[in-house]
Formats: C-alpha cells, sequence, structure tokens
C-alpha cells in the first residue's frame, strides 16, 4: 500500500513541492482515507515528552490509576482497562485514558492525571499543535476537493478535540484477542502517534496490512463524518490493533470531531444533481446514538446513513 510511505508535509511551504504533496494527500484520501505524514511542525520535544509522560502514568500502581476512572457513557472519559481472550470473537487488551480537551468547556481537570506533574501542561501544548496541524491538513483536503480551504471545519462546526493515552501490555495468547477490533473512526479525522508496531489498516479482500512505526511520524486516518460531508468522495479508514506476547506497545490518538448539535450534510458542490447526495443529513449526536445501540454490527457504521445507493459499500 503505497500510501503507508510517510509523505513529507513541509513540502506545502515550496511552490516547486506543493502541488506533489497536495496530490499524495488527494490520492490517499481517495484510495483508503489513510496516510502518514513527516516534517509535520510539530516538535519532536513535544512528541517525546507526551510519550514520557503517558509512559509514567501507565506505570502507576493499578489504584492510582483508578482514581481517574470514568463511566462508559456516551461522552466517556477517564481511565478504563478490558483484558479480555476468548476463542470466539476478538475482544479487547488494553489500558486506556481518554480525555476531553476542546472546547474548554469540555476540560474536566478531575480525570487528568496529577502523576506525573507534567502531564496538564504537556498535555495543553500537545494538543494546541494538534489542533493546529489537524486543521492544515482540513485546508488541504478541502482544496483538493475543490472547496474553500475553510469548508470542513466550517462543516464540523465548534472546534471539538479529545486524546485517547493506550498502552497495549504484552498478551499470553495474542491469537485469542486484538488491542482494538476493527472499525472505523467516527468523528472526522484522527491524528496518531505509536510506539511500536500493531496498527493495521484494512487492505482489501478481508487482508490488513500493518502500519510501519516510522520515526516522529504522525498516522492519520480519516473518520465518518468526512466521508459525509465529501459525499463519498473520500472513505473513513477501517483499521484495528493487535496485541503480541513480547513487548508492550503505546500510542496517543488525537480525534477532531463535530459538536454532537452540529447538522452534518455532504457538501452541495459534490452531489452529483443526477444521483443526489449518497448520505442523509443528521445531526452528530444520532450518530453517537446509533454507535451506543449497536447499530453496525456487521458493516461499517457511516453505512447505515447511506441514501439507499449502491455506491455506497
Amino acid at each position: 500500500m503505497a500510501t503507508l510511505k510517510p509523505i513529507d508535509l513541509s513540502g506545502l511551504n515550496d511552490e516547486r513541492l506543493a502541488s506533489s504533496v497536495r496530490a499524495q494527500i488527494a490520492e490517499a484520501c481517495e484510495k483508503n482515507g489513510f496516510f502518514q505524514i513527516i516534517n509535520h511542525g510539530v516538535p519532536v520535544e513535544l512528541m517525546d515528552k507526551l510519550k514520557e509522560v503517558g509512559r509514567k502514568f501507565f506505570d502507576l500502581p493499578k489504584d492510582e490509576k483508578l482514581v481517574y476512572a470514568g463511566k462508559p457513557v456516551l461522552a466517556a472519559e477517564g481511565y478504563g482497562s478490558r483484558m479480555v481472550l476468548t476463542d470466539s470473537e476478538p475482544q479487547f487488551w488494553r489500558e486506556f485514558l481518554e480525555l476531553h480537551t476542546l472546547p474548554l468547556s469540555e476540560r474536566h481537570y478531575n480525570y487528568w492525571p496529577q502523576k506525573p506533574a507534567e502531564f496538564n501542561e504537556t498535555v495543553e501544548k500537545y494538543t494546541a499543535a494538534l489542533m493546529d496541524l489537524a486543521h492544515r491538513l482540513l485546508s488541504v483536503i478541502s482544496e483538493n476537493l475543490g472547496l474553500k480551504p475553510t469548508y470542513i471545519k466550517e462543516a464540523m462546526g465548534e472546534t471539538q478535540q479529545s486524546i485517547v493515552f493506550q498502552c497495549y501490555p504484552p498478551c499470553p495468547e495474542p491469537g485469542k484477542t486484538l488491542g482494538l477490533p476493527a472499525h472505523s473512526d467516527i468523528g472526522g479525522i484522527t491524528i496518531l502517534m505509536q510506539e511500536g508496531d500493531g496498527l493495521q489498516v484494512a487492505a482489501g479482500n478481508d487482508t490488513w496490512e500493518l502500519v510501519p512505526n516510522h520515526p516522529n511520524a504522525f498516522v492519520v486516518n480519516l473518520a465518518d463524518q468526512i466521508e459525509i460531508i465529501t459525499n463519498g468522495r473520500y472513505k473513513s479508514a477501517n483499521h484495528r490493533a493487535i496485541v503480541n506476547s513480547d513487548s508492550t506497545r503505546r500510542s496517543y490518538v488525537t480525534f477532531y470531531y463535530p459538536a454532537k448539535d452540529q447538522k452534518i450534510i455532504p457538501a452541495p458542490e459534490l452531489v452529483d444533481a443526477k444521483i443526489g447526495p449518497l448520505y442523509r443529513e443528521l445531526y452528530y449526536l444520532e450518530y453517537l446514538q446509533a454507535l451506543a445501540a449497536g447499530r453496525a454490527k456487521d458493516k461499517r457504521l457511516v453505512q447505515s446513513f447511506a441514501i439507499n445507493n449502491p455506491l455506497i459499500t
């Protein structure tokens, strides 16, 4: 899968290279909604610092981590752990810490660890840098579709952002579980930093391809709302995480998504007048409720919002 080779984002600042970089991003978005980027403008020191505070948190005793335990609701937040082995359908094998970072009114510091001491400051700086990066990427994606640079950002409404720290410990029987089962993200755009190999992306015909862990790279995948807004031009990326019996893998995932009361509709400029929109309009809260109700057991959730059309797969 050619799109797994990192795209050098610094080329956007060079008029001799910018068109090539934009074309690489467009190709990745059209083929599978998934690509990697390097030279993206986020300081390596900040990336390393976030990994450090993440490792320190997961190394805390279990009772100290449970102080920040969350509740399984639509807007889940806090610490959690699921380690399940099964001979039937793969389940979960991970610890995680999910924090809402934007808007500021949704930033609940009671879930933010007090150890290590530099945790809060590091997360605030990192997520601010990732929000800037998300906006830059969405601008390129919008322009590649012939839309104004701010189109997708505006279509998503008030900025919403969260970050999830994920830890996949060694598993005694990795063939009986997954770190995370196959899924596509439900929001807008996801930017992931990984430590160690284990992320896989769907490669067609029920096969999976491992995403190489390139130094100082980010993995970018489009989520379901982008698929709807682009009227199916760009697909959300199906992916999963596998585990192993020898080593711990960690990842740090930043999500950008619409507000619950935001109406999501296909961009009129991308709707064929003869065919019409491929997806119906919806409010993002409705999408969250459909996820909670388990409406997508045998297919991608976004398909359940498609207008009856043979072009949707």
